[in-house]
């Protein structure tokens, strides 16, 4: 069977969606080759490098970086363009004032997956660190707004079955959603994700609500 893909935050999303509402919201996420979602993929990696220095300790790549943002947005004409330099300055200073202070020691980024039948959705943490010796997969939310419903446990349950597929040694607390706006961050349950069969469930009804979207 020919795999059908989506993003993590994509299951989410459809996963946490009303009824009425699941076919338009599969549609966000359907073609990840679009124009539209690699863009929106895109969209905050300055920001995701930016943290990376930082916490790497290098001040001045964020110092110049912060500058550079501010000082491109000042001269930039179209306002879509001028939207993303502003919102990654925005995104950098908003995790810098909540969780700058954690001791993460940076490691190289995972591809990782949870495939279902044909499905495969991949799973990739925006920061991969060590904390306190324990391994830390990260999810950075960097919206103004929080994500909605029942989307961040989709998500991080998507995000630690993946790790656990992988062989990777995380615990179900060392899978995080740091969303910056709210300065909220949630981890994975210390009891322990539920069963996989509750995510299958949900693979199961995305693969029947693909075709018709």
């Amino acid at each position: 069977m020919t795999p059908v893909k989506i993003s993590m935050r994509g299951l989410a999303e459809v996963a946490s969606a009303k009824d009425a509402r699941k076919q338009s919201k599969l549609k966000q996420f359907k073609f990840p080759e679009s124009k539209e979602s690699v863009g929106r993929s895109n969209y905050y990696v300055k920001a995701v490098s930016g943290i990376k220095h930082h916490h790497q300790g290098d001040t001045g790549f964020v110092d110049s970086l912060l500058h550079d943002l501010i000082t491109e947005a000042a001269i930039e004409s179209d306002s879509r363009a001028k939207a993303k330099l502003l919102n990654n300055h925005r995104a950098i200073t908003d995790y810098l004032k909540t969780f700058g202070n954690r001791q993460l020691l940076i490691k190289p980024g995972k591809h990782l997956y949870y495939v279902y039948k044909n499905l495969v959705v991949s799973a990739q943490p925006d920061l991969v660190a060590e904390e306190n010796g324990r391994l830390v997969l990260i999810k950075l939310n960097f919206c103004k707004n929080d994500f909605t419903g029942g989307v961040t446990p989709v998500l991080l349950h998507v995000l630690y079955e993946a790790a656990q597929l992988a062989g990777l040694p995380v615990q179900p607390t060392g899978v995080e959603c740091l969303q910056t706006s709210s300065g909220t961050r949630i981890r994975g349950p210390r009891s322990g994700f539920p069963d996989k069969k509750v995510l299958n469930t949900a693979c199961q009804e995305l693969l029947a609500l693909w075709q018709a979207a």
